[in-house]
């Protein structure tokens, strides 16, 4: 890829692949006469450098979590560790679109700049340099497409994942406290990429696992309500 479709595909500024290129963050392109290509492990380390920026980390301490784990490895084997913690952590890559393009998706009129302005406050899409709309989880954008169609109000959509995700925070963090404590082995600084391999493995198979338990939990909640409100409704 070059430089302009490296940074669509990543969903991120050219000025940002070249300021991580500038810190020595992110390797430079491979040179085919004068013009520069990236590839899949380009792509990888950037999504992975977001990740942690996403989380909080400076440029400093991203570039020392990198140095950490490229102590001691070759290149492949640091590349192989980026996919695994990237696929893990990433989870759904961003979506660059045009206004219209996600004015098109809903109902005519219920985008307005308030909801927009909302929806940005949540960290759920931001605006690009050009003016394009990055949305940071697609499923969302599908969603709450699905939802307006319905006729439930946008600002009532965003309402709702403002409480939702309060909940679903601390039941991530349940799960995240089982991995550290019962999964995660004392020396795993030093793991080379096989065995780094297979904890992530084990890490995707909790999640699936946390996955599956949430939507029977909530199906088993929603029957539960669902019958005690009905028994209000229509009493014996």
């Amino acid at each position: 890829m070059r430089l302009d479709d490296f940074a669509r595909a990543a969903g991120v500024p050219t000025t940002t692949v070249r300021l991580y290129q500038a810190k020595g963050l992110l390797p430079g392109p491979r040179l085919v006469g004068r013009t520069g290509y990236y590839d899949e492990h380009h792509l990888v380390r950037l999504r992975l450098i977001t990740k942690l920026q996403g989380d909080g980390f400076s440029l400093a301490a991203v570039r020392r979590v990198l140095d950490e784990w490229e102590q001691g490895r070759d290149l492949d084997d640091l590349l192989g560790v980026e996919r695994e913690v990237g696929d893990l952590l990433g989870g759904p890559q961003p979506v660059v679109l045009e206004p219209v393009e996600v004015a098109r998706r809903f109902p005519e009129g219920v985008l307005t700049p308030a909801v927009v302005q909302r929806a940005t406050a949540l960290g759920l899409v931001d605006l690009t340099e050009d003016g394009r709309i990055r949305v940071h989880d697609p499923r969302f954008l599908e969603t709450g497409a699905a939802l307006a169609h319905l006729g439930i109000p946008t600002e009532v959509i965003l309402e709702e994942w403002d409480a939702l995700i309060a909940h679903t925070d601390d039941i991530a963090a349940r799960f995240v406290t089982l991995f550290e404590r019962h999964l995660l082995p004392a020396d795993w600084r030093g793991l080379g990429s096989e065995e780094s391999a297979d904890l992530g493995r084990t890490l995707d198979r909790l999640h699936q696992l946390g996955r599956q338990v949430v939507v029977t939990a909530f199906d088993t909640s929603l029957a539960k309500e669902g019958r005690r409100r009905l028994r209000a409704l229509f009493p014996d």
